[in-house]
């Protein structure tokens, strides 16, 4: 005859350890529905099987546990449905960060602010630290290294992405052509951000990669237009 008490503790202690292997392998994610509800199960289970052989200290354990998971689900869920985005931080999250959880990119973007700047305005300069993250939602920049416009950047892009979060020494100077609306995040945020939700940090990656080789090409296309306007300038007699 099948001891279901025994079944349900048997379950409930499986459910226990795989939800917590799974959360050190980086399977699951401690603020994941998945592994609340597993948790959620697994006290559930645990708690059938103490009514064979009573406990109430483990009752207790058990009936706390999955109150808290319950209060999980919730949470998750509340943070997931409930949060809302201006429609230009929709835009920079689709174009930059689409693959990041709700969550994750409502903690993003309050770790920065937007801006209006003019032309003019400098966001960088060369050789000296760089203490934000910027990202263009409208207008453009100029990208001059030592005294020479080397690139055109407009929407879309990022700037300091190379040196932002260790606030190392800009590449190259940055000027507004006129005027922008851009984000801002400070270094020192976004190394909170980032040790504080690990996870947000290979999106950052992903998305500093792909802007630097945006960079590149814009950088190339200038200098071929500057080589192509060097060629068709007549030689002095």
């Amino acid at each position: 005859m099948i001891d279901y008490y025994l079944v349900a503790g048997y379950g409930g202690v499986a459910f226990y350890l795989g939800s917590y292997g799974l959360l050190q392998l980086g399977v699951l994610k401690g603020n994941s529905y998945t592994y609340a509800a597993m948790n959620l199960m697994a006290a559930a289970l645990v708690l059938v099987s103490l009514f064979r052989n009573w406990n109430l200290f483990s009752a207790i354990i058990q009936i706390s546990w999955i109150t808290l998971s319950v209060v999980g689900i919730a949470r998750v869920w509340v943070m997931s449905n409930m949060l809302r985005f201006s429609d230009e931080e929709q835009e920079l999250l689709k174009t930059r960060f689409p693959a990041l959880r709700a969550i994750e990119a409502k903690k993003l973007m309050d770790a920065g602010t937007w801006h209006n700047g003019d032309a003019g305005d400098a966001l960088t300069q060369q050789g000296e630290p760089v203490e934000a993250l910027t990202y263009l939602a409208e207008g453009g920049v100029d990208i001059d290294v030592g005294g020479q416009i080397i690139a055109q950047v407009g929407p879309g892009q990022f700037i300091g992405e190379m040196a932002c979060m260790t606030s190392g020494p800009a590449s190259a100077s940055v000027r507004l052509n006129q005027p922008t609306r851009f984000f801002s995040a400070p270094s020192d945020a976004l190394r909170r951000l980032v040790r504080r939700n690990p996870d947000i940090a290979p999106h950052l990656d992903l998305a500093f990669s792909g802007n630097i080789r945006s960079k590149l090409m814009a950088t190339n296309t200038v200098l071929e237009q500057t080589m192509k306007a060097r060629e068709t300038v007549p030689a002095p007699d």
